[in-house]
Formats: C-alpha cells, structure tokens, sequence
C-alpha cells in the first residue's frame, strides 16, 4: 500500500530525525512530503517510532493511504512530476 506522510514539525532537532526515519522508508515528493510503499504492518511501526519523536502540543503528523488507483487519478500542476513507484528486480 502507498502512504503519504506529511508532518509539521516546530523544533529543528525533531525535524532532522523525523526527515532521516521517514527517508529511509520513502521518496521525499516535497519539504516535508513523503510517498513511502510499505505493508500496513510497517506503516504502524514507522508511526509508532515517529510519534516517539515528535511533540504533540507543537507538532502534527499526517498519513493518508493512496490505492493505486487514486494515484492514477491524482491531479499535478507545476513543475514536478506525480510519482508512481513501480515494482522492479534487483538483478
């Protein structure tokens, strides 16, 4: 399943944690953006190690699930591309 996971984060320490976690899991589509295609299982374990880092009164974390589907029918404007991660073989 894909997720994006979009996050407002106050502090520049939390930032650069949650930025390096979720950048080892997905593509960085903008800032503070990220389209990661995980299991539902792995998505509860980088939520889950996510909100350990951040500060609820300050911060917030947003994870919406894309079917494939939806993602066929997303609208971009501007100069990046919409992107659509495909399976591939490591040879």
């Amino acid at each position: 399943m894909i997720y994006m996971f979009c996050y407002d984060i106050r502090d520049p320490k939390r930032l650069r944690k949650v930025s390096k976690k979720l950048e080892s899991f997905g593509i960085r589509v903008q800032y503070s953006f990220f389209q990661c295609d995980i299991s539902k299982e792995a998505k509860e374990k980088l939520k889950k190690e996510l909100l350990e880092e951040l500060n609820l009164d300050e911060d917030s974390l947003f994870i919406y699930p894309l079917c494939r589907s939806c993602l066929r029918n997303a609208l971009n404007t501007g100069s990046n591309e919409i992107i659509e991660i495909k399976d591939f073989e490591i040879i």
